[in-house]
């Protein structure tokens, strides 16, 4: 039915993504040519692509149990990090990829997106700049779809997960497209600094292939101006979009919180249910009210 599938960045609200993944993919022969991916949802697409979903949600939230906070503000004395998500985030990929990549060798083609600022910017001002950027896209101007990262000459570039030789190079790639200090230590990937790729989009469809057929979009967080599901054309695809019927019960960065990120799963699991009674109530959406 969908010959490609995007998964949107958002933290721990990407859960919800797993939730709805599982509830329809089953039901309807969810076999994509192509995923793309970013920041977090660059971790579920691999999960998904790699039968890892289950292990995933256990090792997670048991981390997140055992974590009391999501900044340890007395480590400034100690000169040690502040904040413990990255740590998390990167012992989990380890772990859960630790019997390796064979997996992805005969799944989805996964395309993981990350920005790479401006070269008259230091890795410092472009954090800055790119999260301005964002924020008045998201926050401000409420787009889909930013457009100021790129006006300002931020770019973000795709990197096959099948092209990494080792569990290693695969994390190394999604912690690069989940770059976002001071949550992350400022990262270079081929010695070049990077941000999040969802700095320039969050929802990357700049990695789609052109071929035509039908593409499932997959939000993280919800926005109020759109329906729980619609489609618009893009020349010879037609992208349908499905975002969480309510706000995602757990932050981006909320590591400390096992409990609502399962009640996230559990309103994607929901959600994808509704999806699978309700099809035929897609709306399409027009140019002018597409943003």
């Amino acid at each position: 039915m969908f010959d490609q599938v995007v998964f949107a960045g958002g933290g721990g609200r990407c859960t919800w993504q797993i939730g709805f993944w599982e509830s329809i993919a089953d039901e309807i022969g969810l076999s994509p040519r192509r995923v793309t991916a970013v920041s977090a949802g660059g971790l579920m697409a691999s999960l998904i692509l790699m039968g890892r979903i289950e292990a995933g949600r256990e090792h997670f939230w048991s981390a997140f149990a055992a974590n009391r906070k999501n900044a340890y503000w007395s480590n400034l004395l100690k000169k040690e990090r502040v904040f413990p998500q990255y740590g998390i985030f990167r012992n989990a990929m380890l772990e859960l990829f630790r019997d390796g990549l064979e997996p992805l060798s005969n799944a989805a083609d996964l395309q993981i997106a990350i920005t790479h600022p401006p070269r008259f910017l230091t890795a410092g001002v472009a954090f800055g700049v790119g999260a301005l950027a964002y924020y008045t896209d998201k926050h401000v101007m409420r787009r889909l779809h930013p457009k100021v990262a790129l006006g300002l000459g931020f770019k973000q570039n795709f990197y096959r997960a099948q092209d990494c030789a080792t569990v290693e190079e695969l994390v190394e790639l999604i912690l690069c497209s989940s770059c976002t200090p001071p949550f992350t230590p400022r990262l270079r990937r081929f010695g070049a600094p990077v941000l999040d790729g969802g700095v320039v989009d969050n929802i990357p469809v700049a990695g789609l292939d052109s071929g035509e057929g039908r593409v499932l979009i997959l939000l993280s967080r919800r926005y109020p101006r759109y329906p729980n599901c619609f489609t618009r054309r893009n020349g010879e695809q037609l992208w349908t979009y499905v975002q969480p019927s309510k706000p995602p019960f757990i932050s981006v960065w909320d590591y400390t919180n096992p409990e609502l990120a399962q009640m996230t799963y559990e309103l994607g699991c929901a959600d994808g249910r509704e999806f699978l009674h309700k099809p035929m109530f897609e709306q399409e959406i027009s140019d002018e009210q597409f943003q």
